[in-house]
């Protein structure tokens, strides 16, 4: 709990800190909004919200900033703010309140959009961009990276312990047993000592010994050979049941001579049964029918054809018959012990019974009693196939062994949930009903309650639910208190608790990574054992090598003049063709790294360039001079950068404006650059045939795959507009022209450790993609059979079925005003469950965590097909949703991420991989060399005056002074709020001024007693001079000056020097020190994220920008 406690200071610092910095620039800015001229207690509004305006002059409005129609309205100070004056920077409870928010990342766009409206977007980028890059990215995932570390501790200590434990009492039961077996020895060598034991007895004696003895051998070979719920248990007491069996039978059948032939049929019927189910043909039989079965339950959607509706009924039962069959036979066949000794088998008779029971059930009654969900389980069925792929198999027993500290988890966070709803209900129970309307997010019922706080542990519009339970309580006034219940649960609920998810995907998944990789490893050995010769047979080929080295010596030595340079590499001889084909490709991927470190030119391949050009052919010679040329890669470089300008300049709107066409010239001249690089590297290396060939390179058929979609794109704008309309997605396939920059990734160390973890992640996130596609799939199957047809509303609420949904309606829009004729619209919900696909879609986007409690309300609200919403008739079809977001976003989104972090662990050991230093001796190096030592200065004279200053600056009692008033400046500046009178303005400007006066004169004593040279040498000294300057600037300007430029916060930096007094404790030190280090490799993966940033845009002006807007929708800030 140290570190979380450590961890949380360091977070409070950063938004003490940001809200210090907005509460000096945002304070008041949420208060102007457009007032009609006609009634100014009214408020004119543009959409659905009311938005903050800066002025009523457009002329005067900065860059960005919203200004209100002169004619009609104007713009004053007299609003509340948005979310009922909640969200505002007016004092530093707000101010905190509100950055808090931002950094959950809940909403921050709606605030960054409003302070653009006040204030402009000019600067205020420079706001919100570090706060959530070093709120949201960094500081809050340290609570990810403690958590993993403490759970791997923990999880290490516990096994320990049962470690000691087990090997405790194992000794133990060895001590008595060996006491027993010493006493039972004793006394039978005092009985075969006896005159009176016969012979008869030592032999009963000596028969019982080797009993015992056997009988634990056996005890011992069986508890090794133990092993997991499969079909291998089947396999393993097949002969010893069959054996036993038939001997059992044997005795039987000759006492009941006369069925002595029909118990042989039986037998040999039975036997031959079992050899056919265990036969591969009938494994990939079933296999089948579950895929068909499955594909049936698939093809149910919304409104489908009457026919489709009796076929599915029919093959339903069909597949009912075969699976029943199927357990009959394989019952019958293993027998009833055996067949349910296998987690497989136990699950198909559970799936089966319920499908037998929703038969019987549905024969009687109506409806199928919600067990028809159970069908679309029977595709777990297909994780058999693990049995046949050691990969996947690891990683579904890791998944399988992590279940036990998953279910202790899900029980401590339902306590968890359980005991914030009841206290949700004493706070704010019954307070919801606004006069507007109740929000459906509430605390007055218990069931609604839980479903909040599960919402609120999401992340998802937590802080809307804040608002209204604050507004609930009595508002800005007196409700602010209540917002710390929703900050805990955020907290404690998804900082906290949901992170422990992630920190056991990764422990466990590190577990199945290294399991596969042993069993690869061993494979591997395998491998190389069974194919080593017989050492007899190597003698001749060692002798043969022993030659040929001293051949190769003999030339070296008798070698006369200059070296000469080759042109292409020898080609292969004899020793070559001996080694592995693996070891060859190793050696050349080692070439190919070599050859691009080196600088110097490459050879040209000894390969005939598309079977004409030879490696002596002029015109391949002087197209690989080209190609090799050191400018070559610059220019082309250069061309990239100007061709990535030019497709962000075009103007999709207007496409035949004079500006596209221009750039469209500028188009035809860079594709032409790209194609004559790309012919000159094709005359150079050849096309496809050979080693190291044009496109056996990913970024050269990268390159070709642009080159000739634009080509194409630029042929079919040539034959006519009409036949290019349609292919504007080849014309926008020309943007990944921006990815050729990727190409210096080798030349970059860090840039390409960071892009091969990318890819190493990509290949090893396919095993854990099958198992997230098969859960998908089987839930989109089960949304279906609970949704399908019932997520459609009529546009008059008074109306709720398909039938009444006719005719007109009237629209109220206030007293003053006349209402509105509409027609009724029978709509459809944006998100449905109408057939999988869409089905599928939907649960992506509820997985994602964007918009799910409007999916939820709907899927509670869902009565009938063909029929309207009733608002939470149906509170229980929330479950589905709840088990969806335990099993996706709670565990498998976080498995996505275990990952990739395990994969870039994996690749900085690989990278060791060879060397004799691991990881963390590496990392000692090198912090050793790149540390550089303390340096403390001190004046010689030690009678001077300099030096009696020093003393004072170097002294314990003067830096806690410095901490002492750093901390109450900080304070200093928290006490700001708005609407203060300027008297208490004036008397925090003067206290401002007196402790910029000490920070002055700490940093002329520190001058004194350092000098220039030595006081600059110290950041932290530098930073304390640059901050003291622009807090005189400041004051200057406030005091003389118009006021023209606010650089206040430069005096704000001050507070950052709080880090000081975390400094007494070693962990916030290490996590310091973590989060400083992590930057280092920032600017590489923002590289890389800037990149992907660029394309999805080029793509999205191209591709999105017809997108017609709704009447009643006005788009002010996206486009």
């Amino acid at each position: 709990m140290a570190p979380l406690l450590q961890i949380g200071l360091l977070v409070l610092f950063a938004i003490v800190i940001f809200a210090i910095i907005g509460l000096e620039f945002y304070s008041g800015a949420l208060h102007k909004t457009c007032y009609s001229l006609e009634d100014l207690d009214e408020i004119v509004t543009e959409g659905e919200m009311e938005t903050p305006c800066h002025t009523d002059n457009a002329s005067l409005a900065p860059p960005g900033a919203y200004f209100c129609n002169s004619s009609i309205a104007t713009c004053l100070e007299l609003w509340m703010g948005p979310n009922y004056g909640i969200t505002s920077f007016d004092n530093i409870g707000f101010a905190m309140l509100t950055v808090f928010q931002c950094i959950t990342q809940e909403g921050w766009t709606s605030i960054l959009y409003w302070t653009n409206d006040a204030l402009g977007s000019s600067y205020n980028f420079l706001y919100f961009v570090p706060l959530i890059v070093l709120g949201s990215f960094f500081m809050l995932n340290l609570v990810l990276g403690v958590l993993s570390g403490e759970f791997a501790k923990e999880r290490e200590r516990v096994e320990n312990r049962q470690e000691f434990l087990k090997l405790r009492r194992q000794q133990q039961l060895e001590r008595e047993l060996n006491g027993y077996v010493e006493w039972i020895c004793k006394a039978e060598e005092v009985i075969l000592a006896e005159e009176r034991t016969t012979d008869e007895e030592k032999a009963h004696i000596m028969e019982a010994r080797r009993r015992a003895a056997a009988k634990r051998k056996k005890l011992k070979h069986l508890g090794k050979s133990k092993s997991t719920d499969t079909e291998d248990e089947e396999n393993e007491a097949e002969d010893e049941d069959g054996f036993s069996r038939a001997s059992y039978l044997k005795n039987k059948v000759k006492k009941q001579g006369a069925c002595q032939n029909f118990w042989k049929a039986e037998k040999r019927l039975r036997f031959g049964i079992r050899r056919t189910v265990k036969q591969q043909w009938f494994y990939w039989f079933v296999i089948i029918l579950v895929f068909l079965n499955t594909a049936c339950v698939a093809a149910e959607h919304y409104n489908q054809p009457k026919y489709l509706t009796d076929f599915l009924y029919y093959a339903e039962f069909i597949f009912l018959g075969l699976f029943i069959s199927e357990m009959l036979i394989k019952m019958y066949a293993l027998g009833p012990r055996m067949y349910f000794e296998s987690s497989f088998n136990r699950f198909d008779c559970v799936v089966i019974s319920g499908s037998i029971f929703e038969v019987v059930w549905s024969a009687f009654k109506s409806g199928s009693f919600g067990l028809s969900v159970l069908r679309a389980l029977r595709l777990l069925r297909i994780f058999k196939v693990t049995k046949y792929w050691s990969s996947l198999r690891n990683l579904v027993i890791s998944l399988l062994s992590s279940m036990r500290s998953i279910i202790s988890l899900l029980f401590l966070l339902f306590l968890f949930i359980l005991i914030f709803a009841l206290l949700g209900m004493q706070l704010f129970g019954g307070s919801f009903n606004f006069p507007e309307e109740t929000p459906l997010a509430n605390f007055n019922t218990f069931s609604i309650a839980l479903l909040t706080v599960f919402q609120i542990l999401t992340g998802e519009d937590w802080n809307e639910v804040m608002y209204q339970g604050i507004a609930s309580q009595g508002g800005t006034k007196s409700g602010m208190i209540y917002s710390l219940y929703f900050i805990i649960l955020v907290i404690f609920g998804n900082y906290t608790l949901l992170n422990v998810f992630l920190a056991i995907a990764v422990d466990n998944l590190a577990n199945a990574q290294e399991l596969t990789a042993a069993e690869e490893e061993q494979e591997e050995e395998d491998k190389e054992s069974q194919h080593l010769p017989d050492p007899e047979s190597l003698i001749p080929l060692q002798k043969q090598q022993a030659e040929h080295e001293k051949e190769l010596e003999a030339l070296q030595n008798n070698t006369d003049g200059p070296p000469k340079v080759e042109i292409c590499p020898p080609s292969p001889g004899g020793e070559s063709k001996m080694n592995s084909k693996r070891d060859a490709d190793k050696e050349d991927k080692d070439a190919e790294n070599q050859e691009d470190d080196m600088g110097g030119p490459k050879p040209m391949l000894p390969y005939s360039s598309m079977f004409i050009l030879s490696p002596t052919n002029p015109i391949r010679r002087a197209a690989h001079w080209v190609v090799n040329l050191r400018y070559f890669d610059f220019f082309i470089m250069i061309v990239i950068s100007l061709s990535s300008i030019a497709l962000a300049s075009e103007d999709p709107v207007r496409e035949d404006s004079e500006w596209n066409e221009i750039l469209n010239y500028f188009d035809y001249a860079f594709t032409g650059v790209f194609a004559i690089e790309m012919i000159l590297k094709v005359i150079d290396l050849g096309v496809i045939f050979h080693p190291g060939s044009y496109l056996r390179d990913f970024w050269n058929i990268m390159d070709s795959v642009v080159v000739i979609c634009a080509a194409v794109s630029f042929c079919f704008d040539m034959m006519g507009s009409t036949t290019g309309q349609n292919l504007s997605t080849i014309k926008s396939l020309r943007v990944l022209r921006v990815l050729r920059p990727l190409k210096t990734i080798k030349r970059v160390p860090k840039l390409k450790s960071v892009f091969d973890c990318v890819v190493n992640s990509l290949k090893n996130v396919f095993n854990i993609l099958i198992v997230y596609i098969l859960f998908q799939f089987i839930f989109a199957v089960i949304a279906v059979q609970l949704f399908n047809g019932k997520f459609f509303y009529c546009s008059d609420e008074s109306v709720h079925t398909k039938d009444e949904c006719q005719g007109e309606f009237f629209v109220f829009n206030g007293y003053e005003r006349p209402p509105d004729v509409k027609p009724r619209q029978w709509k459809q919900q944006s998100f449905h469950y109408d057939n999988v696909m869409a089905a599928m879609l939907t649960l992506f986007a509820v997985q994602t965590g964007e918009g799910w409690p409007q999916v939820l309300q709907n899927s509670m609200a869902a009565t009938y097909e063909d029929h309207g919403p009733q608002p939470q008739v149906a509170v229980e079809m929330s479950i589905f949703y709840i088990v969806y977001f335990i099993v996706f976003p709670f565990f498998f989104v976080n498995i996505f991420v275990a990952l990739i972090i395990i994969t870039f662990q994996e690749q900085g050991e690989a990278e060791l991989q060879d060397g004799e230093l691991d990881k963390n001796q590496k990392s000692c190096i090198d912090f050793a060399i790149q540390a550089k030592p303390l340096e403390r200065y001190m004046p010689k004279d030690r009678v001077s005056f300099k030096y009696k200053i020093w003393r004072i600056v170097v002294s314990t009692p003067f830096e806690y002074f410095i901490m002492l008033l750093i901390v109450l400046n900080t304070l200093l500046l928290m006490m700001k709020y708005y609407q203060a009178i300027p008297l208490y303005l004036d008397i925090l400007g003067y206290l401002n001024n007196v402790f910029t006066v000490f920070f002055l004169l700490e940093c002329i004593l520190k001058l004194i007693a350092y000098g220039c040279r030595n006081f600059f040498k110290d950041p932290w000294n530098t930073f304390d001079f640059i901050t003291v300057i622009g807090s005189i600037i400041d004051a200057l300007v406030v005091e003389f000056g118009e006021n023209f430029i606010n650089v206040g916060f430069l005096r704000l930096f001050r507070a950052a020097r709080l880090i000081k007094l975390l400094r007494q404790g070693y962990t916030i030190r290490i996590l310091l020190w973590t989060f400083v280090q992590s930057f280092k490799a920032l600017p590489y993966v923002c590289l890389l994220i800037a990149m992907l940033f660029f394309i999805y845009a080029i793509i999205g002006m191209q591709m999105c920008y017809r997108g017609s807007l709704a009447e009643y929708y006005v788009v002010v800030h996206q486009g």
